[in-house]
C-alpha cells in the first residue's frame, strides 16, 4: 500500500457489502493503494463487483484522477472472502449494508468475534446514530460513522461521525484513511441523526414535497428552480459562505417573514408514500418522479458520472485559488 506510514504495514482494509456504494468505496480504496478484503452475503454480487471496479478504476486513470500506475496491480490487492472471518487481519473495516439496525447488529456480532480488538469499525450509515450502533458492543470505542457520497470513487465528500464512546484514535484513523482516499473529511463534534449533509438535504426535500402537494408548482418546475439557483453555487460555497458573498442582512429580513411559513411536518409526504407503494425505484426500474425508457435511464447514469467528474475538476481548479 502506498502512503502507508499512518497504518499497520501490510494490513488490509475490510469491506462488508458490495452494493453500488460498496463497489464505489472498494474502487476508491484500491485506487489509492490500499489492500482490500471484501465480503458480501450474496456471492454473485461479490463476483459482479470485479467488473464494476475494473471499469471505475479505468475511468479514474483515463480522466487522470489517479495515475495508471496506481491501479496496475489492483487485482492482486483485492480479495473476496466468503466469510466475515476472512476480515480477521484488517486494521480498518467499513460496513456498508442497508439501513437495517438488526442486520447491522448481526454483522457486528460476527465482526467483533473475527477482528482484533484494535481494529476500527466504520459504518456507512446514512442516518442511524453511531451511538446506537455502538451500544452493547465489546469495544464500543472503535465504532465510528464514515458517510461516503455516491459515486464514492469520484466525490471529495466524506463525513466522519464519532459516537458518544468513540475514541480519538478511531476518529483520527478514519480521517487519515479518508485523506489518503483523496477526500476532504468533515468531522462532526458529536453524533446526531442524519449528520450534516442529510439533515440539510432532507429539510430541502420536505419543502420540495410541500410545494408540489400544495400546488405551487410541479416536480419539473421545482427541479429547474433548484438546479438553476442552489445547484449553480453550491460546489464553491456552502450556505454560510453564500450569505457572506451575497449580503447577510437580506437573509435575516427574509427569515423573519418566511421561516414561519415553511413546512415543519414530521410525517412522510403522501406523494413519497405513493411513489414507494407503486414500486417506483427511479432509473433502476425506469419509474420515478419522471418516466424513463431504458435508453434514457442509461443515458442519465452516464451523464451523472461525467458531470461528477467535471464538478470534481471544477472544484479542484478553484481550490487552488481559495480555501474551501
Amino acid at each position: 500500500m502506498t502512503n502507508n506510514k499512518p497504518f499497520p504495514a501490510g494490513a488490509p482494509v475490510g469491506l462488508i457489502g458490495l452494493g453500488l456504494m460498496g463497489q464505489g468505496i472498494a474502487s476508491c480504496l484500491l485506487s489509492r493503494g490500499f489492500h482490500v478484503v471484501a465480503y458480501n452475503r450474496t456471492a454473485s454480487r461479490a463476483q459482479a463487483s470485479l467488473k464494476h471496479i475494473a471499469h471505475a478504476l479505468s475511468e479514474l486513470a483515463r480522466r487522470k484522477v489517479v495515475p495508471r500506475s496506481a491501479i496496475a496491480d489492483w487485482k492482486k490487492r483485492y480479495q473476496l472472502t466468503d466469510s466475515i472471518d476472512g476480515l480477521r487481519d484488517c486494521f480498518f473495516v467499513i460496513e456498508t449494508v442497508k439501513e437495517d439496525l438488526a442486520l447491522k447488529g448481526e454483522i457486528y456480532d460476527q465482526l467483533e468475534s473475527a477482528v482484533k480488538a484494535r481494529a476500527v469499525i466504520a459504518s456507512n450509515t446514512s442516518s442511524i446514530p453511531i451511538t446506537l450502533l455502538q451500544k452493547g458492543r465489546q469495544h464500543p470505542e472503535r465504532f465510528i460513522g464514515m458517510h461516503w457520497g455516491e459515486p464514492a470513487e469520484i466525490m471529495q465528500y466524506l463525513e466522519i461521525i464519532p459516537g458518544q464512546e468513540t475514541s480519538r484514535r478511531a476518529t483520527d484513523l478514519a480521517k487519515r484513511v479518508g485523506a489518503v482516499c483523496g477526500k476532504m473529511p468533515t468531522v462532526l463534534n458529536f453524533d446526531i441523526r442524519g449528520f450534516i449533509s442529510n439533515r440539510l438535504m432532507y429539510a430541502m426535500l420536505r419543502e420540495a414535497f410541500h410545494l408540489v402537494e400544495a400546488g405551487v408548482a410541479d416536480v419539473e418546475t421545482i427541479d429547474r428552480s433548484y438546479r438553476n439557483d442552489m445547484g449553480w453555487w453550491a460546489t464553491i460555497a456552502g450556505p454560510f459562505r453564500w450569505m457572506d458573498l451575497t449580503g447577510i442582512p437580506a437573509y435575516m429580513a427574509v427569515m423573519e417573514g418566511l421561516l414561519p411559513e415553511l413546512d415543519n411536518s414530521t410525517k412522510v409526504p403522501n406523494l413519497m408514500r405513493g411513489m414507494v407503494k407503486s414500486g417506483a425505484l427511479g432509473i433502476a426500474n425506469q419509474k420515478g418522479f419522471y418516466r424513463y425508457t431504458k435508453a434514457e435511464a442509461a443515458q442519465w447514469e452516464k451523464v451523472w458520472v461525467d458531470f461528477t467528474y467535471d464538478i470534481r475538476g471544477l472544484a479542484e481548479k478553484y481550490q487552488k485559488k481559495v480555501k474551501f
